[in-house]
């Protein structure tokens, strides 16, 4: 038996993939931010495999496109490990060693997660070089050194190298401005689609941000077409019926 056309045609307009899953808001922000800026059309909605988490759906046919633009503007990320994540891990009865080190790796990481938070920042890196303190307290500490290497797009920098000195320096103890270096690495921004860029519904070439909304006209028209159909079928069944009993009429007693 033929699958009816509308059916099919239902079955199109719901044919979506997610690309990215299990995000925290601000993360599925991003990704929705970056598939729009490439005209790519995406939906965010809760995910269900993971509870108080988003994912980021697209049409299947824009699959390969957005994984493209999520790639080269690496989306998602992957969130450092801030204080709270760092300390208590490794051994039972960590050494003071151990301790050191997992507290200077969570101080990093929340600096890193605070860079990344600045728009037009792609990924930031914080080297922490904090020494133990001296376990002497009457010897002043030794001076700590840091260095960042920060990721941007476009040939400004979202933020200057001093703001980032100040910003890292005020979250470790101890640490100058300049004894923070700071790289900065600039990435051209990605080319926005054009509005000649065409996605498909069957047969019919459209813009891509338009793919969706013909899409649902296109189910909105078929549901009127069967609509219309199952009238026309009832009103046909009637007036026959009608016919047959004028034609037959029933006998009087």
């Amino acid at each position: 038996m033929k699958t009816p056309s509308y059916i099919v045609l239902l079955a199109m307009a719901g044919c979506s993939a997610p690309v990215a899953g299990a995000l925290d808001d601000a993360e599925a922000n991003r990704v929705m931010v970056a598939l729009d800026r490439a005209s790519v059309d995406a939906t965010k909605e809760p995910d269900p495999t993971v509870e108080g988490k988003w994912r980021v759906e697209v049409a299947r046919e824009d699959v390969p496109h957005a994984l493209v633009v999520m790639r080269d503007e690496e989306l998602p990320r992957v969130g450092p490990a801030g204080v709270l994540d760092a300390v208590g891990k490794g051994s039972l009865v960590p050494s003071e060693a151990a301790e050191h080190a997992q507290l200077v790796a969570g101080m990093g990481g929340d600096l890193e997660r605070s860079l990344e938070g600045i728009d037009g920042v792609l990924s930031a890196r914080v080297h922490l070089n904090v020494p133990t303190p001296s376990p002497l307290r009457d010897l002043a500490p030794p001076r700590g050194s840091a260095s960042v290497l920060l990721e941007h797009r476009g040939s400004t920098p979202p933020i200057s190298a001093d703001s980032v000195q100040r910003l890292v320096a005020g979250g470790v103890a101890g640490l100058l401005p300049t004894d923070v270096a700071v790289v900065m690495i600039s990435r051209p921004a990605p080319a926005a689609a054009g509005g000649s860029e065409l996605g498909h519904v069957g047969p019919i070439a459209v813009a891509r941000r338009s793919v969706r909304v013909l899409q649902g006209a296109l189910v909105g028209l078929v549901a009127l077409v069967a609509l219309l159909a199952a009238a026309t079928l009832a009103l046909y069944a009637r007036l026959t019926r009608a016919r047959a009993e004028a034609a037959h009429p029933p006998a009087q007693t």
